[in-house]
């Protein structure tokens, strides 16, 4: 009986310890109650459009794609693009769609792929230039893609990486 008694006076003064600290730290810090919200929320829809983002200032792809290098553009497809695309003839769609074909094939049209709103709504045709301004920065050139991917910074591996794409056809697009 006495262990049950120790125990009991234990627990007891816990609690009596816990108590005690909540009403000291309670009466040394005062909490600053904010005049307004910090996050305001407003009801207001956004006034631009994903579809309608603002181009990227970028110098045109088609006097590089002249002296690109196929090779080296698959070398850092594999690299950088395999991970969720494939380029095969008839490939299965991974993250993001097969590329066979690309150039000139209608903008979010690949069966099979669930495209995001925003690019569907981009609308068009693949050109060597949309291209470019998409493996440049994928979220500058449609603003909520779901495509997870930073970009190729540098402007020949673009235009490598493009060049590769481009022989990923039966008849491959004629360059700019």
């Amino acid at each position: 009986m006495a262990s049950f008694n120790t125990v009991a006076g234990c627990v007891l003064a816990s609690a009596l310890f816990a108590m005690v600290v909540g009403k000291v730290s309670n009466a040394v810090v005062h909490p600053h109650k904010l005049d307004k919200p910090a996050l305001a929320v407003s009801n207001e829809a956004p006034t631009q459009t994903a579809a309608a983002a603002a181009p990227i200032d970028i110098p045109p792809i088609g006097p590089k794609l002249a002296g690109a290098n196929v090779e080296a553009g698959k070398a850092i497809f594999m690299k950088q693009c395999f991970t969720c695309h494939t380029t095969d003839k008839g490939g299965a769609n991974k993250v993001g769609p097969n590329l066979w074909d690309i150039v000139g094939r209608k903008k979010a049209s690949h069966a099979g792929f669930s495209y995001s709103s925003p690019m569907t709504a981009k609308g068009g045709d693949w050109t060597y230039e949309d291209i470019d301004h998409l493996i440049f920065k994928p979220t500058a050139y449609v603003r909520g893609t779901k495509m997870a991917f930073a970009g190729l910074a540098k402007e020949q591996e673009r235009a490598d990486v493009i060049a590769y794409l481009r022989t990923m056809a039966e008849t491959p697009k004629p360059l700019p």
